[in-house]
C-alpha cells in the first residue's frame, strides 16, 4: 500500500531524467564520430597506393637493374641545395663514360605526394648539372637521378636538415 509520503513524490518524465539521456548519448557519440571519421577520409584521400601498382611491381626488377648498372659504372653523385631550399645543383662522376646533357631529378616525399616533384637538371659544366624547383622542407626525401634514356639509375633516402646543404648520393647505390 502506498503510504502519505510515497504520493507526494512525483515521478519525473524520462527526458528529466539521467539515465536514457546518458544512454542515447553513447550512441549517439558513435555516430558523431563516424561521420567526422567520413569526412576526414573523404577530403585526403590515401595517395600512397599507386593506380597502376601491379605495372609497379612488375617493373621491380627492371628498376633494380638500372641501379646495378649505374653501381657498375662508378657513377658518383652529390646533391647540393642552396638558395632557400629551391636551387638543385648534382655533381655527377663517371668513369670514361660520356656524361649526359641533362638528368631528371626526382624529390619524392614519403608519405605526401602532393610535396613531389621531378625536375629536368641542365649541365652547366663537364659534371655540374643545375636545376630549380620548389622549396623542400626539412625531412625524410627519396632521391632519384636517372638520365633522359633511363639507362641508369642512382636512389637514396636522405634526411635533409637546415645545417646541411650537401648530401652524398652513392655512399650506398640503394
Amino acid at each position: 500500500m502506498n503510504t502519505p509520503e510515497q504520493q507526494h513524490i512525483k515521478q519525473l518524465p524520462w527526458y528529466r531524467q539521467f539515465w536514457p539521456w546518458f544512454l542515447i548519448a553513447l550512441p549517439g557519440t558513435v555516430v558523431i564520430a563516424s561521420i567526422a571519421t567520413f569526412i576526414i577520409a573523404a577530403s585526403d584521400p590515401d595517395a600512397i597506393v599507386a593506380d597502376n601498382y601491379y605495372k609497379k611491381g612488375l617493373a621491380i626488377n627492371q628498376d633494380l637493374s638500372r641501379l646495378e648498372r649505374a653501381e657498375k659504372m662508378g657513377l658518383q653523385a652529390t646533391l647540393q641545395i642552396a638558395g632557400n631550399g629551391n636551387k638543385f645543383r648534382v655533381y655527377l662522376k663517371m668513369a670514361d663514360i660520356k656524361k649526359p646533357g641533362e638528368l631528371r631529378l626526382g624529390i619524392f616525399h614519403p608519405t605526401q605526394v602532393k610535396k613531389d616533384q621531378s625536375l629536368s637538371l641542365i649541365q652547366t659544366a663537364p659534371g655540374v648539372y643545375n636545376g630549380t624547383g620548389m622549396t623542400l622542407l626539412p625531412g625524410n626525401w627519396d632521391i632519384i637521378i636517372e638520365p633522359a634514356t633511363k639507362a641508369w639509375r642512382i636512389q637514396r633516402r636522405i634526411k635533409i636538415s637546415n645545417d646541411v646543404s650537401s648530401y652524398s648520393l652513392t655512399d650506398q647505390a640503394r
